[in-house]
């Protein structure tokens, strides 16, 4: 069964983190463990694809990796509803009083407070996060929080979950469109503090978390199995299915600016469908953690 056609989009949204650089074509059918109901389309293959190490090109893929997450993870949210309940979503600002006042665990400790505060009134915490840099330098969070409607979410900085500074809730109509929009704002010149968190999301359901997974694997992984087909061990991927490892598909040669990748062999086709097209619609439904 497939999702609504407002989660399925654009393969070209999920393609190479990396650009490629000129080559002869190469194609090749998809060796095995393919996922059902995909179909696979011919595609060129580079000779090499050229990496940057620059602080720019770093945090452009960086950057890339957050918006494709957040987009997924919180639309993948409204599988997290039990049946029949309704349900508002609460977009909290948490702002620092300081430009500098930002510490690591700030974060996670509001989150488990919040987490608490769910947990006593018997309703799962689903949550998605994003940082973003305020004009005077200051890191600040955006939070979306999923919550029944019986539910009203309490002001964290007067429940002591956010001592750092100021707090603001509302509930929100578009809750992932106002996070993309403050996404959009985030440049490669951003110069967010060192060991920084851009996101975080909890409380998807399993189905949904193989999605997110999915959609972070390497290209050429995604490009010939389907979600929920491969898993990672000790850095290595492999095939559920068989326990078969796979080879890296790429050969790495490093220079001072960076590395190139050199192709082991034919680049597998790509796949048209995306990540969505042979997930379990009902299945998604089947609980949240």
């Amino acid at each position: 069964m497939r999702l609504p056609a407002s989660l399925s989009f654009s393969y070209a949204v999920q393609a190479a983190d990396l650009l490629p650089v000129g080559g002869q074509a190469a194609s090749c059918a998809p060796a095995g463990g393919e996922a059902a109901g995909l179909v696979s389309s011919k595609t060129s293959g580079p000779s090499f694809l050229d990496v940057g190490f620059s602080q720019k090109l770093v945090m452009e893929r960086r950057v890339k990796r957050l918006r494709r997450q957040v987009w997924a993870g919180g639309h993948l949210q409204r599988f997290g509803a039990p049946n029949g309940v309704r349900e508002n979503v609460w977009f909290v600002t948490l702002t620092y009083r300081g430009v500098h006042d930002w510490q690591p665990r700030h974060i996670s400790k509001c989150l488990k407070a919040a987490r608490r505060w769910c947990h006593l009134r018997g309703v799962p915490f689903r949550y998605l996060w994003v940082a973003e840099l305020q004009q005077r330098g200051a890191l600040h969070y955006h939070l979306a929080i999923w919550l029944p409607k019986r539910l009203q979410l309490p002001m964290f900085d007067k429940q002591g979950w956010w001592p750092h500074g100021m707090t603001q809730r509302v509930i929100a109509k578009n809750a992932v469109g106002y996070l993309m929009k403050y996404l959009s704002k985030i440049s490669p010149f951003h110069q967010f503090p060192k060991g920084v968190r851009l996101y975080g999301l909890g409380g998807l359901t399993q189905q949904a978390r193989s999605i997110c997974s999915w959609l972070n694997l390497p290209s050429w992984c995604k490009q010939r199995f389907g979600v929920g087909e491969l898993q990672t061990m000790a850095g290595r991927r492999v095939v559920r299915a068989t326990g078969e490892i796979l080879e890296a598909m790429y050969r790495r040669v490093f220079h001072p600016s960076g590395m190139r990748l050199y192709p082991n062999g034919p680049l597998p086709a790509r796949w048209s469908d995306g990540p969505y097209s042979s997930i379990d619609c009902a299945a998604l439904h089947a609980g949240s953690s």
